[in-house]
């Protein structure tokens, strides 16, 4: 707050194994006192468990109709905004490989890179996308 910020999207609410708040709100909520807006990265639930409809390697690990259909699900179901995100290394196909990364991490990092940008144009073309600020109704400070 005191360097300017009015939100965040810091939190997955979901499980995983490296990171994730499962308990934690689905969609945008104030917190610190209602002065920082939390924009969650966009999980949809299915059978009691939060997945992933936000980005990042899930984007790139699920089928893009798949995909599509959870952000479309919170959109018409849950009537909120979705919030994506990605890496800009998820762009690079001609990376460098860490050859000695473990095979969890290979798998995590490398897989569909080649894909990232037809996804991407479908993703940009399937919906409407804005600024969090707009979207949320932030004032910048």
């Amino acid at each position: 707050l005191q360097s300017g910020y009015r939100y965040s999207s810091s939190i997955f609410p979901g499980r995983h194994d490296i990171y994730g708040m499962p308990d934690a709100p689905r969609f945008a909520h104030r917190v610190a006192g209602g002065q920082l807006l939390e924009v969650p990265v966009t999980t949809v639930e299915v059978g009691g468990s939060r997945l992933s409809a936000g980005g990042g390697g899930f984007f790139r690990l699920l089928p893009y109709p798949l995909f599509r259909a959870a952000v479309r699900h919170v959109n018409a179901a849950d009537r909120e905004s979705a919030v994506f995100y990605m890496h800009p290394w998820e762009i690079d196909v001609d990376q460098p490989r860490v050859a000695e990364a473990p095979l969890r991490s290979r798998f995590r990092h490398y897989l569909n890179l080649g894909r990232m940008w037809p996804r991407l144009r479908r993703l940009l073309a399937d919906f409407n996308w804005d600024r969090v600020d707009r979207v949320f109704g932030v004032a910048a400070s």
